[in-house]
This record gives C-alpha cells, sequence and structure tokens, in this order.
C-alpha cells in the first residue's frame, strides 16, 4: 500500500497534461484583411478577408468611431475566408478592422488596415486660399491670380501631397481682359519622382492641364511665359483634385 499514493499522483499529473494539450492547440486565430489603396467616395468598397484557426471564436469587422473613440461592429464574419463590403464612406482616411472575440465577448486579437477614401474636390475647398485672390477674369472664375517679374516661377507648391489626381484651367492674361497681349504662356506640372507635365495656351485663352500625383509627396505648378517687353502675364488658375482629404494644410503659393 505504500506505493499507492506516488502512482496516484503520477496519474493525476498525467491526466491534468493531457488535459492542457488541446487548449494549447488551439492558439490564436490568424485573422487578415486587405483593402484597396484607393476607394470610391460614397461607394461601398470590396474587401477580403480571412480567419483561419478560429475555433469557436466570434468574428467581426469593425470600424472606429473618432466621437466615441470606440470600435463598432458593422458585419459578423462566417467561414474561414471570403469578400465582403464596407460602408459607403465620404472623403477621408478611415481605420477598420478585422477582430475574434471569446464567449465571454473578450478581445482574442484584431488586424487593422486604412481606408483611403478618394473623391472629387474643387480647388476653392482644397486650399480656402484668401478672399482677395478669387475672382472672375471676364467670364472665368478663378480661384487663384499669380504674377512675378521673373519669366519663369514657381507659382503654387503643395508638400504633402493628399490628391491621386488633379485637373487645372488657366489663362494666362493681363490685369485688364480687354487689353490684347501676345504669345503663349506655359503650365508645367513638377511631381515628386515622376516626369513634368507641360500644357501651353495662347495669351487670354483659356488652357488645360491633367496630371497624375504621387500622394503624400511635393508637387508644383511651374510657369513661364514669353518676355513682352516690360509686360508680363497675370495668371489665373481654377481645378479641381482626386483627394483623400477635402483640405491641403501644407502649401505655399506666389501671391500677387
Amino acid at each position: 500500500m505504500r506505493r499507492i499514493v506516488p502512482l496516484l499522483g503520477l496519474a493525476l499529473a498525467a491526466s491534468t497534461a493531457l488535459i492542457a494539450v488541446p487548449v494549447s492547440a488551439a492558439g490564436t486565430p490568424d485573422l487578415g484583411l486587405k483593402v484597396p489603396a484607393h476607394a470610391h467616395a460614397n461607394k461601398p468598397t470590396t474587401v477580403s478577408w480571412h480567419a483561419r484557426n478560429r475555433g469557436s471564436d466570434t468574428v467581426v469587422l469593425q470600424g472606429y468611431n473618432g466621437n466615441t473613440q470606440s470600435w463598432g461592429t458593422f458585419r459578423h464574419l462566417h467561414g474561414t475566408s471570403g469578400k465582403t463590403t464596407f460602408p459607403a464612406e465620404p472623403i477621408g482616411i478611415y481605420d477598420f478592422r478585422i477582430a475574434a472575440y471569446s464567449h465571454s465577448g473578450k478581445l482574442v486579437t484584431a488586424v487593422g488596415r486604412k481606408l483611403h477614401v478618394f473623391g472629387t474636390v474643387k480647388w476653392k475647398t482644397l486650399f480656402q486660399p484668401p478672399k482677395s485672390q478669387a475672382g472672375t477674369y471676364g467670364s472665368f472664375h478663378y480661384v487663384f491670380s499669380f504674377f512675378s517679374n521673373e519669366v519663369d516661377y514657381t507659382a503654387l507648391k503643395v508638400s504633402d501631397n493628399p490628391c491621386s489626381s488633379v485637373h487645372i484651367e488657366y489663362i494666362p492674361g493681363t490685369e485688364n481682359p480687354n487689353e490684347s497681349v501676345g504669345g503663349e504662356g506655359t503650365v508645367k506640372v513638377g511631381r515628386h519622382g515622376r516626369s513634368t507635365v507641360t500644357s501651353q495656351a495662347a495669351a487670354q485663352h483659356v488652357g488645360t492641364v491633367n496630371a497624375s500625383l504621387p500622394v503624400g509627396k511635393s508637387w508644383t505648378v511651374n510657369l513661364s511665359e514669353p518676355g513682352n517687353g516690360t509686360r508680363l502675364f497675370t495668371w489665373y488658375f481654377n481645378g479641381t483634385a482626386v483627394c483623400d482629404q477635402t483640405r491641403v494644410t501644407t502649401y505655399s503659393y506666389n501671391q500677387n
């Protein structure tokens, strides 16, 4: 009888080890979420996800609410992988995540992604220049006007760019739209790490230029013109851009 107690102790220890193995083997769910680099404003966004080794955990998609500073669930996910949609959102940058919760409601693990939602923004909203800049040249509504004593200069520079493309409309004109002046003006959109996009327009005529832009990098609008004696153009600009923000916060321009 002296050996019964030690044997029972060994049996209990072995039993405990066997029970612990399945719990350890279950591990943490393997979650993944893939979102597009550019989503479109006010349209649902298709995304891909996976949730391997999820066991009995509840897997959901959530969005972050900046007002309440909390995550809110908008879709439950079933199975181990698939495609689904995020809600339609206006222009902006949004935080989403795929998350796994235990039966008790405790967060087990989560994987977050940022969604960049792009839409068309008018220049007057994007830059919000001083009211003294906006006006009308003939029938052309402009947001910026530029003038320099130089015949080749940088009129606008955006340092931290939130836009993927820009559409520019411009007129190389004079202070008096009824006064004739000859020659052509050249607009160059310089893009960080990319080739320059160039456009020309005759004096007092509308020109346009379209350029793709490197998001997060700088871009410039450079103006050059023929020297007409002592006379130089006053340039008038308007346009739109496709951006994931409605304001450019870091830019400078050559003000009259």
